[in-house]
């Protein structure tokens, strides 16, 4: 399955939301400086309209000052209404091009305007002045026009850039989208729709199945994270088989003892050593059973919550004598007891300290297949008692160790050639555990194993339930 490091969902949605508003923000610069430079435009399109109606006024002023007389009484209101005219277009002024063209106009007017006023001054020349003045106003509004053209030309201009860039903001804004849909089909969509009918089929019974690592990084780690739950749910389904198979043959193995049993006692039933060793063999076989049975129930009421313990003070010492005396008749295993000459008292439940020394005694038998001794010690402080069962057979490596409490774990030469389904040390482990105490083991391959069991003798702080 493809591995690696694909883009974030979060990364990408941050990217889109920088693209996005980058791509709004510039328009909005865009659509500000559009609107300032066609507001410029439009006021200067209607300074150079006034202007141009201003000029017209100051030529209609002249033709009228041209046909009263010097004495008529509208010269002077004439005159003052020219002046003031032409003051107001100054204030529509915009380019020096224009000022320069009004300041010329002005002048000639003045000159036109003083020089009526003189008597001497011959008829022709007044007429040349006047002319002069519709000149140079002439000028003035041939200036505007100029500048109404150009002032058209540059809203035409920034119109048609304003369509671009309209157009253009589309099309990006299309293909970006265009690209996420396409990403989110191809490289999320696609590969949670994937994973989606994988889990589907998975929960159907494909447990073979599993998830393409493909598309973001977060698609990625649900996919590999239901990897490897359909690992563990495989391999524990295949603990279970085991664990099924080995059930299956540890029943097998005293059943099939009893019934040899019961039929060489049925041959000869007149022989009290046949009839003795018979009921030996079903005692030793029944109390086998007996313990893995309770093992089962043990394992039901830890994974439950309900294990139970009725603490009393006991003599650890007596506990330990009565479990090794269930093991008296092994022969080629020979246990020896250190016991401290004192009374060891503990609060516990004796019935579940029993069996772990019973559980510990018997995993010290079973992985002693040569047999050999089995050396059991008792030890104290004024806080801990402690019970050490050592053996000298397969030991296990610090790998297997650390995987020997697990349920149905089974390591080393136990999977095969020992009988066991892989209970009895988790099952041990919570009962130390119930009553406030720990295990620890020492172990090499070949050279036996150790294992410790460290009680509080005042008993666990709390009962379990």
């Amino acid at each position: 399955m493809p591995t690696g490091r694909g883009i974030r969902l979060r990364t990408l949605s941050w990217a889109v939301t920088l693209v996005v508003l980058g791509a709004a923000l510039t328009v909005t610069a865009a659509l500000l400086l559009l609107t300032h430079y066609i507001h410029q435009t439009n006021n200067s399109l209607a300074a150079s309209v006034e202007s141009v109606r201003l000029a017209r006024e100051i030529e209609l002023l002249l033709d009228l000052l041209a046909q009263v007389g010097p004495h008529d009484q509208t010269v002077r209101h004439l005159r003052g209404d020219l002046r003031e005219t032409v003051q107001q277009a100054g204030h529509y002024v915009v380019t020096a091009h224009e000022a320069a063209a009004l300041l010329e106009a002005a002048n000639r007017i003045d000159l036109y305007l003083n020089a009526s006023r003189e008597h001497r001054i011959a008829p022709g020349e007044l007429t040349r002045l006047r002319a002069a003045a519709l000149d140079a106003t002439d000028r003035f509004v041939a200036v505007n026009v100029a500048q109404s053209l150009a002032a058209r030309e540059q809203a035409d201009h920034w119109d048609r850039l304003a369509n671009r860039i309209g157009l253009g903001c589309g099309a990006f804004l299309l293909t970006a989208a265009a690209l996420l849909a396409w990403w989110l089909r191809t490289r999320a969509f696609r590969p949670l729709i994937g994973l989606a009918a994988t889990m589907e089929a998975f929960a159907r019974g494909r447990r073979d199945l599993r998830a393409d690592e493909v598309g973001p990084h977060e698609l990625r780690e649900i996919a590999g994270r239901f990897n490897a739950m359909a690992d563990v749910l495989a391999a524990q389904r295949a603990a279970q088989m085991t664990f099924l198979g080995g059930v299956a043959h540890d029943l097998k193995n005293p059943l099939a003892a009893l019934r040899l049993a019961l039929a060489a006692q049925a041959r000869d039933p007149e022989s009290a050593v046949r009839t003795r060793r018979t009921l030996d063999i079903v005692a030793r076989q029944t109390s086998h059973l007996e313990r893995m049975v309770g093992d089962f129930i043990d394992i039901a009421r830890i994974e439950a919550g309900k294990l139970e313990l009725r603490p009393v003070d006991s003599d650890l010492r007596e506990l330990v004598r009565e479990s090794a005396a269930l093991f008296d008749g092994y022969p080629r295993h020979q246990l020896a007891l250190d016991l401290p000459p004192e009374p060891t008292l503990v609060r516990c439940d004796p019935l579940r300290v029993t069996q772990i020394v019973v559980n510990l005694i018997s995993n010290a038998v079973k992985y002693s297949p040569e047999g050999g001794p089995v050396e059991i010690s008792v030890t104290a402080t004024a806080d801990l008692a402690t019970v050490a069962v050592r053996d000298h057979g397969v030991g296990m490596s610090e790998a297997e160790v650390r995987r020997i409490f697990e349920p149905f774990s089974r390591v080393g030469l136990s999977r095969d050639a020992i009988p066991g389904v892989g209970l009895g040390l988790h099952v041990l482990l919570q009962l130390v555990q119930a009553h406030g105490g720990a295990v620890d083991v020492d172990s090499a391959p070949g050279r036996g194993s150790t294992f410790r069991v460290h009680l509080p003798r005042r008993g666990p702080a709390l009962n379990a339930s």
